[in-house]
């Protein structure tokens, strides 16, 4: 059996969707399972060996017709057995539907309902998992399963070398971390502003987890966050010592560095996804104006911890639409302070660092 599955956007989805080939060889250890994502999120996929190959499409070439035709070419001319869409987006469905599959696999949509013989209904209500995307991804193995008993593993993994963590390693060596401390990575930033815990709290946070846990505070942004940056490290307190390098410059570089480190603590981003894929533990900070139960995967596990503005001021959300909350997401992330966030925050630390004798 061959099949292809259609991821095409976001880092997380990308990483959440793999449980699927992680399963599917369980269940058919012969299956050939190709994948197709977004160039930038191929790296949460690599080496793992449930997948037969990555077919990474990038950004131009998906918004070009002529590019787009080529790869419904290399689609058609495998002749799938089955094909899984998962995004349904253009590009998705230009390819589902010249391929030649003879099964096509998404979600029930009335207007798309056209383009696939098999169509699942998204799930709304949480049955075995804590999130909506996990429990969707999930339900796609119950059309292969065919009532064979075998134990779904619901973990989506990121497969590293012990070379790249070696590698990781000796360049965090390099920027004076000596790995005698607790080594905490900060996701300081969202993807976006409105992803984004104000600046001043997150620095109030950082202020507190050093001067109580004297841990490595290794800061995690993107390239384009500069600025942003420049401006949290002014409002820390001048005796707070933070790492700013080294940073992934690469899903796998990110992950790599990441696995040398104690727990990650920040703002819900792609940075949050693959640490949980890493098994490490994670204390994530959500955007005011989405529902955790639609994306806070995992976090029925022990060392999976969050909070979100629902925890402290849950009527809130009857009298506002997330529309509403996302375009104000900055007045209603200052209803989330660091006070509140701290109270938190302290018995996950506590479980993690309460063998470390501060320095």
């Amino acid at each position: 059996m061959k099949v292809l599955l259609i991821q095409y956007n976001h880092a997380g989805d990308v990483l959440i969707s793999s449980v699927i080939p992680n399963n599917l060889k369980k269940i058919y250890p012969d299956i050939k399972i190709d994948f197709l994502c977004n160039k930038e999120y191929m790296g949460v996929l690599q080496k793992n060996p449930s997948i037969d190959r990555i077919i990474a499409i990038d950004n131009k070439h998906i918004k070009s017709v002529l590019s787009l035709y080529k790869y419904m070419k290399l689609v058609r001319s495998e002749r799938y057995d089955f094909l899984i869409d998962l995004s349904q987006n253009f590009s998705s469905i230009f390819l589902t539907f010249f391929s030649k599959a003879q099964k096509k696999l998404s979600y029930n949509t009335p207007i798309l309902n056209k383009f696939y013989t098999n169509r699942l209904v998204k799930v709304n209500k949480l049955n075995t998992q804590t999130c909506n995307l996990l429990e969707n991804r999930l339900a796609v193995l119950d059309q292969f399963l065919n009532d064979q008993s075998i134990s779904i593993d619901p973990v989506a993994k990121i497969f590293l070398s012990q070379e790249e963590i070696l590698e990781a390693k000796t360049t965090m060596l390099n920027a004076g971390i000596k790995f005698t401390r607790p080594i905490i990575m900060l996701g300081i930033f969202g993807t976006e502003k409105h992803t984004t815990w104000t600046i001043g709290s997150m620095a109030k946070l950082i202020d507190f987890i050093w001067s109580n846990y004297r841990a490595d505070l290794l800061l995690n942004y993107l390239p384009n966050q500069h600025k942003e940056l420049n401006e949290l490290l002014s409002l820390l307190n001048s005796n707070t010592k933070v790492f700013v390098q080294p940073v992934g410059k690469s899903i796998r570089e990110y992950a790599s560095l990441m696995k040398n480190c104690t727990l990650f603590i920040g703002n819900n981003s792609r940075f949050l996804a693959i640490t949980k894929a890493l098994q490490k533990p994670t204390f994530g900070i959500y955007a005011p104006f989405v529902y955790k139960q639609d994306i806070a995967c995992y976090e029925n596990q022990y060392f999976h911890k969050s909070i979100h503005l629902s925890d402290i001021l849950p009527r809130l959300y009857e009298n506002f639409y997330p529309n509403e909350l996302k375009k104000e997401s900055s007045k209603f992330y200052l209803m989330l302070s660091s006070e509140f966030v701290i109270i938190k925050i302290k018995p996950f630390l506590k479980s993690y660092l309460s063998t470390f004798n501060k320095i």
